[in-house]
């Protein structure tokens, strides 16, 4: 039997216009109005309207009950005065008064609006009250909006530009747009991308995004012919499945670089399972970034440096680096570096290393990294970058210089300028070891070389870029069919829970293994015994070695708490670990025996509900040792053939792994756990720890499984004499 599942890119298509508002009006609007503009230009709302009046080029309105005037334009007393009709409003003015605002932009028919005020839900519950209503009204008008308490928006197309911020005056204009949750980055942004040679297309301060936020800007500035890169700086998510699929979509186009703050989040301590446990808010942004395609950094410093590499220089083709420097011990750090984040430094060729050895002082190291020593001069960084770039051995080069002499930096940086525009398809970058600020021939060169203060920064900016091009090259992954696999069993599993209850409840053994056999997940042979001669009579049947279970409600990790005896032999040596079970956990309501397993080579999967993410599936080593190593990846469900091999591939699972057999039987064992969870919606915890890996290519069974399933509709109540009439299925006998 198979099962056809939807690709991903179905549900995009029919979710982007309904999820998505039109934004043209923000960023190119032909009038806008700045309610509380200030006569006082050092005044926030003062600075908004200058920022305005000198960038916009269609009529300005600016709002104002106590002026008549503003810096030479006429001033209204309220919206509703205007005469012409205003696309664009931005409103900086007490939060009591913006609702007021807000209903004469629905009545004057404005198309877009910016709420730079605070005070709303970042304050208190009546302020949340507040943004509710303001949303509501502007949302039923179909009026996209920005904030509420954001510095506003900027936009350097040629033929709309537009500074509607209370920062800077004329800002760098560029190829990246960027999107930031915090005003104050947005303020300073504008200098660090001058600083980095880079300039902005657009720029959006989203506040407390009530409404317009990072899923929206994506999707406008997918086809931004003006935008390059996209720049992310975020502190939450408004929808991250939404945020998948456009991600998924625009990455194709252009890259996405992400800062995510807000890594420590609290609030795992309580959870039942290993992966509620280990899956924690953070480890699920990882996995979302990864399966979108967004390149995710740590710091400020990176955010700027990979943004300045996809931004300027071509993607990698591949990991080979050369590094060239006049200067050994940076020259070795950045080696480290570059092997750290997963790049090789290949030895030269002979022909490379005869050719550099003629130009050369004889004290320099013709290997990789090539150091020409302090002493030399621009014209033999030429000569060594022409032979190494002309080699075609490497896919980007790492140049390094620590200036001897003052006022040198210049000569090295039109050399690097010279080489770059001659071997286009090469990425450089620059690593220049001084206070001064980078070298104009690098910054300002067309297209420019990102330069950095430190080899490990540069290091890990290639590594941002290699993972996108990597990334892109891939094709999208589908979703397969499976074979064998019973959605009706899977639905029968879980028919015995009770409506009403909103609990939930761990699943019963036999249920866990009905719902592992409706997806044709491999488990050993498996027994649940209410007596010590009901297991004896199983193993036996079965055959020794086998594994004995405790069986109790409170009982949730049967290793930590003694329930569990393993590779037991014979007839008395069960009995022995019957009652030593017995006396170890205190509600025991029966014993699994299951056939024994051997081999010692563990993974896990596990299924989290997690309230903003949906349901996230997790994949890693297994076994006593899941937590101590929290070696644990994440994918947001539902899974595709490429999510499940960079799973495999991340984790440090795929060293126990031996060959494609393998691989493939723990890719399908993820297809199928994702399945699982689509034909049953309820499943809101679990853990399958270990699947074992047979030796001998045998294949891999699930030797323990725990479910927790939970509805509005359905509960935690169990239909009795579950037990008994599993025995007797197992026996033969009637119920």
């Amino acid at each position: 039997m198979k099962n056809h599942h939807v690709e991903p890119a179905r549900t995009e298509a029919r979710s982007r216009e309904a999820a998505v508002p039109d934004l043209e009006a923000l960023f190119q609007p032909r009038s806008v109005a700045v309610i509380g503009a200030s006569r006082d230009a050092e005044s926030m709302s003062g600075t908004l309207f200058r920022n305005v009046r000198y960038s916009f080029r269609g009529p300005i309105f600016p709002v104002n009950p106590h002026a008549g005037e503003i810096d030479g334009l006429r001033a209204f007393r309220s919206l509703s005065e205007i005469p012409e009709p205003v696309d664009l409003a931005l409103i900086a003015i007490p939060a009591a008064a913006v609702l007021d605002v807000a209903r004469q932009c629905v009545e004057k028919r404005v198309k877009a609006v910016v709420v730079i005020s605070a005070g709303f839900s970042e304050i208190d519950g009546s302020g949340r009250q507040k943004a509710d209503e303001l949303l509501e009204l502007l949302r039923e008008a179909r009026i996209p909006m920005v904030g509420p308490n954001c510095l506003g928006l900027l936009s350097t197309a040629p033929d709309a530009p537009l500074n509607a911020t209370f920062g800077r005056p004329n800002p760098p204009a560029g190829n990246v747009a960027i999107c930031t949750q915090s005003g104050a980055l947005g303020f300073v942004y504008p200098e660090y991308m001058r600083e980095w040679g880079l300039g902005i297309s657009k720029l959006v301060s989203i506040g407390n995004k009530l409404d317009v936020g990072e899923n929206a800007l994506l999707e406008c500035w997918s086809d931004d012919p003006q935008t390059r890169v996209i720049q992310l700086y975020l502190e939450s998510f408004q929808n991250p499945r939404e945020l998948l699929e456009i991600a998924r979509r625009v990455g194709r186009l252009k890259p996405i670089v992400a800062l995510k703050a807000g890594r420590t989040q609290a609030g795992t301590h309580a959870a039942g399972s290993h992966t509620a446990a280990l899956a924690s808010p953070d480890v699920a942004a990882e996995g979302l970034f990864k399966q979108a395609g967004i390149v995710r950094v740590e710091t400020l410093e990176d955010l700027c440096g990979t943004t300045a590499m996809l931004a300027t220089q071509p993607l990698p083709r591949g990991r080979r680096v050369a590094v060239l420097t006049n200067a050994g011990g940076p020259a070795v750090l950045c080696a480290d570096a570059l092997e750290a984040q997963g790049f090789t430094l290949p030895e030269l060729s002979a022909a490379t290393k005869t050719a550099l050895r003629r130009v050369v002082p004889p004290q320099a190291t013709v290997s990789n990294p090539i150091d020409l020593i302090g002493t030399t001069d621009p014209d033999q960084f030429a000569h060594c970058l022409h032979h190494v770039l002309d080699s075609g051995d490497f896919d980007a080069v790492v140049v390094i210089y620590v200036p001897r002499l003052p006022g040198t930096s210049p000569q090295i940086a039109r050399v690097m300028r010279e080489y770059a525009g001659k071997f286009k398809a090469m990425p450089f970058l620059a690593v220049f070891m001084e206070s001064e600020e980078p070298p104009r021939e690098l910054r300002d060169a067309n297209p420019s070389i990102p330069c950095f203060r430190y080899p490990e920064a540069a290091a890990r900016a290639l590594r941002g870029a290699v993972e996108y091009a990597e990334w892109s090259a891939k094709a999208p992954g589908v979703i397969p069919p499976l074979e064998n696999v019973s959605p009706k069993s899977a639905r029968r599993a879980i028919k015995g829970l009770v409506p009403g209850e909103l609990t939930g409840t761990w699943l019963s053994p036999e249920d866990v293994s009905a719902l592992l056999e409706s997806a044709s997940l491999p488990a050993p042979s498996s027994y649940i015994a209410l007596t010590k001669e009901d297991a004896v009579h199983f193993a036996e049947t079965i055959g020794f070695p086998v594994v004995l279970k405790a069986l109790a409600p409170t009982l949730l990790h049967k290793s930590a708490g003694g329930g569990v005896a393993v590779d037991i032999r014979s007839g008395p040596e069960l009995r022995e670990a019957y009652e030593r079970i017995s006396r170890a956990v205190s509600d025991l309501s029966g014993m699994f025996v299951q056939q024994f397993v051997p081999g010692g080579r563990e993974t896990m999967i596990g299924i989290k509900r997690d309230p903003a993410f949906g349901c996230l599936i997790s994949f890693g080593l297994g076994g006593v040792q899941v937590e101590a190593l929290r070696d644990v990846h994440c994918r947001l469900h539902p899974l595709t053939d490429r999510d499940a091999d960079e799973l495999i591939r991340e984790s440090l699972a795929s060293r126990i792994l031996s060959g494609p057999e393998e691989i493939e039987a723990v890719k399908d064992c993820l297809l199928r756990v994702s399945f699982l969870v689509g034909l049953v919606p309820e499943i809101r915890e679990a853990d399958f720890n270990p699947i074992g890996i047979l030796p001998n290519q045998q294949g891999i069974r699930v030797l323990d499984a725990r479910i927790f399933v939970s509805t509005p509709a359905l509960g935690n109540q169990r239909a009795p004499g579950r037990p008994e009439r599993r025995r007797a299925e197992i026996e033969g006998v009637a119920p």
